[in-house]
């Protein structure tokens, strides 16, 4: 079946609009919710489009603002707006005219979806105390009829780049998976675990013969005064002296660290 049959994504903004006619403040709540829903659906289609290079630890776990950003990270052109089109010709350099179109893929920017998934979530809540005196049901109704008006641009475009050159591999301290673009991936750079729990920095190791990524991590393992169970440690965590805990049993730690210093002698 069509992605765009699984997810979609015109059926949440038409119940949203159908809503957001009604008078009722509730119905304006369920509006908001129909809108998440359907950035929800512009997001899946396109991992689903992809979904055989990608494990289903990511794919069931991602939401949706980070799902696109990790799809911008594999490549420029799988996250973002683009027209693709062909020619014909078999000139060497590419010709001007005789351009046939083929597609346009059109994908919010990632920093627009995370404030609006985030925007539309915050009126699905029961308001905090001290703001419900000044509370109105208008703002509401407001902001979802502007959000359902800027995601019409990405409603009436069913055309997807399918992600290609993707490696799996898991994080060396949480062991979550972590996906890559073979393309993108540089020898010795430095990445942090996409993974906010952990967190944790390792530099890449590209084996461009064989097509794989690997991730090498400093880590200090110790085991948990309270469960007995190891606690695997980022070398960055031991160096900032951060707080660290046991993803066993939930105990705390902080390391302490002692400093000196001594004053260089001056070269003659």
């Amino acid at each position: 079946m069509s992605v765009f049959k699984i997810y979609d994504k015109q059926m949440y903004l038409n119940r949203a609009m159908d809503l957001l006619k009604s008078n009722n403040a509730t119905d304006h709540i369920y509006a908001c919710l129909e809108l998440r829903f359907c950035i929800e659906a512009i997001v899946y289609q396109k991992l689903l489009h992809g979904i055989d290079g990608l494990p289903n630890s990511i794919i069931e776990t991602w939401q949706p603002n980070k799902a696109l950003r990790m799809l911008s990270e594999f490549d420029s052109l799988t996250g973002a707006n683009c027209v693709v089109e062909i020619n014909l010709s078999n000139a060497k350099e590419p010709p001007k005219d005789d351009w046939l179109f083929l597609g346009e893929q059109k994908l919010p920017p990632v920093r627009w979806l995370n404030k609006t998934y985030n925007k539309l979530g915050s009126f699905l809540h029961l308001v905090e105390p001290k703001k419900a005196a000044f509370v109105d049901s208008t703002d509401v109704r407001s902001a979802a009829l502007t959000i359902a008006e800027q995601l019409k641009e990405y409603i009436n475009t069913n055309f997807l780049i399918s992600i290609k050159g993707v490696d799996i591999q898991k994080c060396p301290v949480c062991e979550q998976d972590i996906a890559f673009s073979l393309l993108k991936a540089k020898d010795g750079e430095v990445r942090k675990c996409s993974n906010n729990r952990c967190g944790a920095l390792f530099s890449v190791k590209v084996d461009k013969t064989n097509n794989k990524v690997t991730f090498n991590c400093k880590t200090y393992d110790i085991k948990c005064q309270c469960c007995n169970e190891d606690i695997v440690i980022p070398e960055l965590t031991i160096r900032n002296l951060d707080v660290f805990g046991c993803s066993s049993c939930g105990s705390k730690y902080i390391p302490r660290g002692n400093y000196e210093f001594a004053l260089l002698p001056k070269k003659s």
